[in-house]
């Protein structure tokens, strides 16, 4: 039986501050640039005449584009958030937007090899 005066346990400082850091890490948007392709298989662009792929990928550029810009957004918004006001981090309120932004990185990416199997040349 513990002694009347050894009172509440106590977290070391050392275990709260790696808490905190953990949690601040885990919180914050991930950048966008560090996001994994999803797999896209190539045959989904069988139809595609080269021009439509050019298309196809000018259009996902544009879009990753956008997505890239708010996931940063997210990012900085996180960063203020914590360092202002050590407040639970912003984009745990927002949309995720990582599977958007993976996918659109694996539609790039097959119609890249789609591309240099069938299009050799028109590529710059």
């Amino acid at each position: 039986m513990p002694a009347a005066s050894e009172g509440p346990r106590r977290i070391p400082w050392s275990a709260t501050i790696t808490l905190a850091t953990a949690l601040l890490a885990a919180a914050c948007a991930q950048n966008p640039e560090t996001i994994a392709p999803s797999p896209v298989d190539e045959a989904r662009y069988r139809g595609f005449h080269c021009a439509d792929l050019a298309g196809e990928m000018a259009r996902l550029n544009r879009d990753l584009a956008v997505l890239s810009t708010e996931q940063h957004a997210k990012r900085v918004n996180d960063a203020v958030a914590w360092a202002r006001l050590f407040y639970p981090a912003h984009s745990a309120w927002t949309r995720d937007i990582r599977p958007s932004i993976a996918l659109d990185k694996g539609e790039l990416d097959a119609i890249e090899r789609t591309m240099a199997r069938r299009c050799t040349g028109l590529r710059s």
